[in-house]
């Protein structure tokens, strides 16, 4: 049985020198755009994270995960990716506890190393040292390390192909998908049925853009591509013509 597909938006929360977009008004638009995507049946809210950059790049995701868990009901509300290295493990345990009471456990975590020198001096950190930070992070929040030695168990047992991603098939390419319905709905359909995606998430705005402006795609995306999309798949998996 393969995974469930899930769509959502993604946000960065920067407005880049010489935008007419201020940082206060980009969230508040944000805020209203997840609103209706939750209303529109979007699985995924997800957050980028970067530090030091002129932009105001969105540097924490716990204070935005708390206004949209308030302002929403169903979606699901993500890293991509919290940087490991800089965050103390104990109070970013604490952080995801309280955030999934306040959401009724819709909080999902990624993780990642970090990669940017300067962030790494910025917080004083020896890049060295970002694989062990990261290892101690992981190795704190013990229940997840129980959740994953049973799902490790439960996919080792099943004779169904769950992985989410083939080497074989080369690197996912990074491109934009961009057209009309007909085009992307094709487009979506063989993306996900050639890299075995199941979670697929657009960007919510460009850098210092008002998120607004992309409200009337996201609608069309929910209401005419996303149902077709699944349904290519779900044809697909059982058999028929994709």
């Amino acid at each position: 049985m393969a995974q469930p597909l899930r769509f959502g938006v993604v946000h960065d929360l920067r407005s880049p020198p010489g935008s007419e977009v201020s940082l206060p008004e980009m969230y508040a638009q944000a805020l209203d755009q997840l609103e209706m995507a939750d209303e529109l049946g979007f699985e995924l809210a997800w957050f980028t994270e970067h530090h030091f950059l002129d932009d105001g790049h969105l540097p924490n995701f716990v204070p935005v995960a708390g206004a949209v868990a308030a302002r929403t009901s169903r979606i699901r509300i993500s890293t991509d990716i919290l940087l490991a290295p800089f965050v103390h493990p104990i109070r970013l345990a604490e952080d995801l506890a309280v955030l999934d009471n306040i959401s009724g456990g819709r909080i999902e975590l990624g993780i990642g190393m970090g990669y940017a020198a300067h962030e790494f001096r910025g917080f004083g950190i020896p890049q060295s040292r970002r694989v062990s930070l990261t290892e101690e992070l992981v190795q704190i929040r013990a229940a997840e390390r129980y959740r994953a030695g049973v799902y490790a168990r439960l996919f080792d047992e099943t004779p169904d192909e769950l992985t989410a991603f083939d080497p074989s098939k080369g690197a996912i390419p990074q491109g934009w998908i961009v057209g009309d319905e007909d085009h992307c709905t094709a487009e979506l359909t063989a993306f996900i049925a050639q890299y075995g995606v199941t979670d697929l998430c657009t960007w919510g705005g460009p850098p210092g853009l008002a998120p607004s402006i992309m409200n009337d795609s996201l609608q069309r995306l929910a209401r005419n591509v996303i149902p077709r999309v699944r349904a290519s798949i779900e044809d697909g998996a059982d058999g028929g013509v994709g």
